[in-house]
């Protein structure tokens, strides 16, 4: 079933996001998230808000900040977690230090493709990696099927034809240790530095490159200033939506299954539109700011990083035989 945005309309999305829920509204969930409201995360995101609000007949309703308003990624994780925050929708690779599975995943080209990742986020060992993991801190996922993407690029102030040209490439990271790992393994200069800052650090020169989702590269106006656009493929993920459990349990049956099927339907909403999107957003980029795209091979970059999936399983940072179980079942 194609699914459309603009079913839920803009007097329901404008009183959810300033709170003024109807009057019978009993429970206002507090939400946030790093990208900017006109994403498509975003988007997906007030969707979701829409949602619930329609679907509880404002019993319940859902207060969306965007833009690291409510801080940044670990500051809004570790807010829900103590329940300061009730919902908050971040990359998959932001939970890691909760799992070490989920390091592994976050390590670049260890899950071949987008299909392998997403029959493991359908597999029994996905509680293992995630849901489990998360359970233990005091976060529930209301979903698994936002596939964030539909793929990951570079983009660059430097042209970017190998692996090879990544050398000394002053390289914008979040700080997330799987991250530093795998870059290191490539040969960059990583520099940590908050979303938030990354066009102003490409704009002053304090970072030549950044990866991202390919469909936040357009919103983040990146483009205007680094003009190459390089597939990488490092790794896939999922945004994944979290509440509080403590705060979900407050919630009548009823509710947390409106809940997490509006979870579901708007992150199919999600993973839709962004493939459509992507190639018009690349064509935009070209057409307005002289953007190049380029697809390099990243089989180098695979071959790179197997000396370091062998070294953090002996040091215990990422479970032993895991990697071997997923390349067994869902390698090439």
């Amino acid at each position: 079933m194609k699914l459309s945005f603009k079913h839920y309309t803009l007097p329901l999305v404008t009183s959810v996001l300033l709170g003024m829920a109807p009057a019978a509204a009993q429970t206002e969930l507090t939400a946030g998230h790093i990208s900017p409201s006109d994403s498509l995360e975003g988007q997906a995101i007030d969707m979701f808000a829409a949602m619930v609000g329609e679907r509880t007949a404002g019993a319940v309703t859902v207060r969306v900040f965007p833009s690291e308003q409510l801080g940044n990624a670990v500051a809004q994780i570790e807010s829900t977690i103590i329940g300061n925050q009730d919902i908050y929708f971040g990359g998959s690779p932001e939970f890691e230090r909760y799992s070490d599975g989920l390091k592994l995943l976050g390590l670049n080209w260890v899950v071949p493709s987008q299909e392998a990742f997403r029959k493991i986020t359908e597999d029994e060992i996905w509680h293992d990696i995630l849901l489990d993991p998360l359970g233990a801190v005091g976060l529930t996922v209301l979903s698994s099927n936002w596939e964030r993407g539909p793929y990951r690029v570079m983009v660059s102030s430097r042209p970017i034809a190998t692996i090879d040209d990544m050398n000394g490439l002053r390289f914008r990271i979040a700080p997330i240790e799987t991250w530093r790992r795998s870059w290191d393994a490539i040969g960059v200069e990583t520099v940590t530095l908050a979303w938030t800052d990354v066009y102003l650090g490409l704009t002053q020169g304090s970072i030549e490159a950044v990866t991202a989702p390919i469909s936040l590269v357009k919103p983040m106006r990146f483009t205007e200033i680094a003009k190459n656009i390089v597939r990488t493929d490092e790794f896939w993920q999922i945004l994944v939506p979290v509440i509080n459990t403590a705060r979900f349990e407050q919630l009548t049956p009823e509710q947390q299954e409106l809940v997490r099927s509006a979870a579901a339907e708007a992150g199919a909403w999600f993973v839709e539109e962004q493939t459509n999107r992507a190639e018009a957003d690349i064509a935009e980029m070209v057409a307005n700011d002289g953007a190049t795209f380029t697809i390099i091979d990243t089989a180098p970059g695979v071959e790179r990083m197997q000396p370091v999936i062998r070294e953090m399983e002996a040091e215990g940072f990422i479970p032993a035989g895991l990697y071997d179980r997923l390349q067994a079942k869902y390698g090439q």
